[in-house]
């Protein structure tokens, strides 16, 4: 194995000065007051969105939710406001074990709780009557400064809404895209596995200008490593879309984890506690190092060495740089793969519907947001790039 992390050039023993301690040093955040997010140690796992709404998924059991509805009288009624259409609007209280006597309601106005999906207000003009002691739960995993969220702000929802499902580490219930589990370490060449890889960075992107800028990080980036787009918004294909992250994706992460040393999970937006399928999806089995940009606190949710952080970097030229030389040193990437290995993609399944059954019926804890909207917004919440100043 190669032992060596840098060049001959003058050029690179420069660089390699000022950046080959980092190759031996599990990152550190730079900018650690940027970052507000209130998280549990990475081993807390956290609830997975049990929501049937966007994206989520649930056994499929009606006939016991009907069985209940006959023979329970005390029944707390459940009902999706604004779904996403063509998603299932019902959910599963089969497994809960103190409180299941909770069942689907065939309107508002007879249900107990009502769920409303916070990206899609915008197409509410008005909402229900609401009757006394009924629960409200706003819920989204969306990114919590998509536009979409501005129809948030509006007087009938002003101390109206108990709950939040939301991305925040102090919603009611977070909701995440997944969770990642210690497994037994497989047993792989990874010297065979680094030296087939033929290229640096990987990019599968379809949105090119959002709020976090990352489409102008990575074209500077590219000064210093090679990177490869695909999708809409680069020059490479894969897959029917020209990139696949998800659903049909078995095809392109394998041409990943073959091909490429790192891939860029870059995050659409910064906000704090936000962690996409970008990340998650990457530990499948996929043998190649994520490279992270975005507005959660990574080094406190996840273990050390199995990511590369660019909130560590002071520019995107210097990140480059950095993956440049790691990507040339067989030792230390090994290393750094060998352990992320170990973790894999972990949907934590916890009913958090089981919870609020318990809440409709006992009434407890009672909350109500004096103005949701400005919770979601919040100062410190979400912000632009601070990484991007002239160098």
């Amino acid at each position: 194995m190669a032992d060596e992390t840098v060049g001959t050039s003058t050029a690179e023993k420069i660089v390699a000065e000022n950046t080959i301690g980092l190759l031996n040093r599990p990152p550190v955040a730079a900018v650690e007051n940027t970052r507000q997010s209130k998280t549990q140690h990475w081993e807390l796992l956290v609830n997975q969105a049990d929501f049937v709404d966007s994206d989520f998924q649930l056994d499929d059991d009606e006939g016991s939710q009907e069985d209940r509805q006959e023979t329970n009288q005390q029944v707390k009624r459940f009902f999706y406001f604004n779904p996403r259409p063509g998603n299932r609007d019902w959910a599963d209280f089969d497994d809960c074990d103190e409180y299941n006597a909770c069942a689907m309601a065939k309107s508002a106005e007879e249900a107990d709780v009502i769920l409303f999906n916070a990206a899609r207000m915008k197409y509410v003009d008005t909402l229900p009557a609401r009757r006394p002691n009924q629960i409200w739960v706003m819920y989204s995993r969306e990114p919590p400064d998509l536009p979409s969220m501005d129809a948030l702000e509006r007087p009938d929802l002003l101390n109206q809404v108990n709950y939040s499902r939301m991305v925040y580490s102090d919603s009611t219930w977070q909701v995440r895209y997944g969770d990642l589990r210690e497994m037994v370490p497989p047993k792989k060449n990874y010297e065979k596995i680094f030296q087939r890889k033929r290229f640096d960075v990987a990019w599968f992107v379809s949105h090119c200008e959002r709020p976090s800028r990352r489409m102008e990080y990575v074209r500077r980036m590219m000064s210093t490593v090679d990177v490869h787009i695909y999708g809409s918004c680069g020059n490479y294909s894969c897959g029917d879309r020209g990139y696949n992250m998800g659903g049909q994706k078995d095809e392109c992460l394998e041409m990943l984890a073959r091909d490429y040393k790192f891939y860029l999970s870059f995050e659409n937006t910064l906000c704090r506690d936000y962690v996409s399928e970008k990340f998650f999806n990457l530990f499948e089995g996929v043998d190649v190092l994520p490279v992270v940009r975005g507005g959660a606190d990574y080094q406190k949710l996840f273990p050390s060495d199995i990511f590369v952080d660019a909130g560590d970097f002071p520019s995107p030229e210097t990140l480059g740089t950095y993956l440049k030389l790691l990507g040339k040193d067989e030792k230390n990437y090994i290393r750094m793969l060998r352990k992320k290995s170990r973790y894999r993609k972990r949907r934590h399944k916890v009913n958090f519907f089981c919870d609020l059954c318990k809440r409709a019926h006992t009434g407890k804890p009672r909350h109500f947001y004096e103005n949701f909207y400005q919770w979601v917004r919040a100062p410190g919440n979400c912000w632009q790039p601070t990484d991007l100043d002239p160098v």
